[in-house]
């Protein structure tokens, strides 16, 4: 198998690639992420790293979704941060931890609604679990597994707290959006699969497994369920690869989850279910980056037996974005394409790829089906095929 030069890929943490601009600023972020804050003060042997644009380092933080790990690492840094941008960092931190709280407070109250097994899933999982505190993750929504059959019921018990609802119609969609228009709190994203219809070999995937495995967690006075550890990692690198390792964050969380649960993890589990669901590929890139750039504890002999014996050429592009540091939305749809198996499936997929159908398209885009007419479906089309030139331009080096 080629391997992967993805040292790169943290040294090229914007997608034009300008890697010599940002180049010490990411160089102390990676240290912050895996030194505690006393080890990369002056005269601890890393007092090089002093960036001339502390600007770009907060940035780049926030970009990558890990402002508040940054200030959390540096808080006890002796001045290694100037003042302005501590403080700066510092509220950003109290925020995100006040507006948590806030957040969970909501939904414990729609869980206590709705009185029913669900399983908590990403940001909802882990803050409470893996994460030291709740200022250290800043939220977009809720995502929740429920039962299909419960379905109706939940829109019923979240329509009694003032929630609407969108999305959740079609053979190809398996979540639905519950939002209270004009006010703050976040959207409620509940799903019946981990995945929707476009992903590949979604039906050798029993999402039962995962209701038989959850394991039990407590919310203030609210007892639920997450999913157990291997899971959350098949998970956590299924999402990470959807949204392209976009953000440095989404490999933080495997990260965590992986230093969190140490020897309970079941990792022979997660290799058999792995290979049975088809899902070998997502766990491995996944596993490797965050290995690679965050010094996880991943077992070397656990990456050997999910490293794919020969690559495919659209995985071979896959692995070449990567290791520029390419990470645009689309990009998942490479190793997609090369985890269908057989023709017929490759072909449905690259149809669906640049005509997805119309329930898809409305999910995508936060919308219900009702708004997905003509012209937002040809803009939707002509985004995809640009996408698809600018890969083909930045990947291949090719110049308009």
């Amino acid at each position: 198998m080629e391997v992967l030069p993805l040292p790169v890929f943290v040294s090229i943490l914007n997608s034009s690639g300008e890697a010599l601009k940002m180049e010490l600023e990411r160089e102390l972020l990676s240290l912050c992420l895996n030194r505690p804050a006393a080890e990369i003060c002056p005269g601890s042997g890393n007092s090089r790293i002093v960036p001339a644009d502390w600007q770009g380092v907060m940035e780049t933080a926030r970009a990558e979704g890990l402002a508040s790990i940054l200030y959390k690492c540096l808080r006890g840094g002796r001045n290694l941060l100037p003042q302005k941008y501590m403080e700066d960092l510092k509220q950003e931190y109290f925020l995100t931890r006040t507006l948590n709280k806030y957040y969970f407070r909501e939904l414990v109250r729609c869980l206590k609604a709705m009185d029913m097994p669900v399983i908590l899933l990403k940001g909802a999982a882990l803050l409470p679990t893996v994460y030291d505190d709740l200022g250290e993750r800043p939220l977009g929504d809720f995502d929740i597994l429920i039962q299909y059959k419960d379905l109706e019921r939940v829109k019923k018990c979240l329509g009694a707290l003032g929630y609407k609802y969108q999305g959740g119609r079609g053979p190809y969609v398996n979540r639905i959006t519950f939002y209270r228009p004009e006010e703050l709190v976040l959207q409620l994203e509940a799903h019946w699969h981990i995945e929707n219809g476009m992903f590949p070999n979604i039906e050798a995937f029993p999402v039962e497994t995962l209701w038989q495995a959850a394991i039990p967690v407590e919310i203030e006075d609210y007892r639920g369920l997450i999913l157990a550890p291997h899971h959350q990692i098949l998970h956590l690198t299924i999402h990470a690869l959807r949204h392209s390792y976009d953000r440095l964050v989404l490999l933080w969380d495997i990260h965590l989850v992986v230093d969190h649960y140490k020897e309970r993890l079941n990792w022979e589990e997660l290799i058999r279910e792995a290979s049975e669901f088809y899902l070998s590929r997502p766990l491995y890139y996944g596993l490797y980056l965050t290995k690679l750039l965050l010094n996880t504890d991943v077992p070397q002999d656990v990456l050997n037996r999910l490293r794919p014996r020969s690559l495919s050429l659209e995985e071979r592009m896959f692995t070449r974005f990567i290791g520029r540091g390419i990470r645009r939305p689309g990009l998942q749809y490479l190793l997609y394409f090369s985890m269908n198996r057989g023709v017929r499936k490759k072909l449905k997929f690259l149809w669906w790829a640049f005509f997805p159908p119309r329930d898809i398209l409305a999910e995508m885009g936060g919308l219900d089906d009702s708004a997905v007419g003509a012209t937002y479906w040809f803009k939707c089309i002509s985004r995809r095929f640009k996408s698809a030139w600018q890969f083909f331009v930045e990947g291949l080096g090719v110049r308009d």
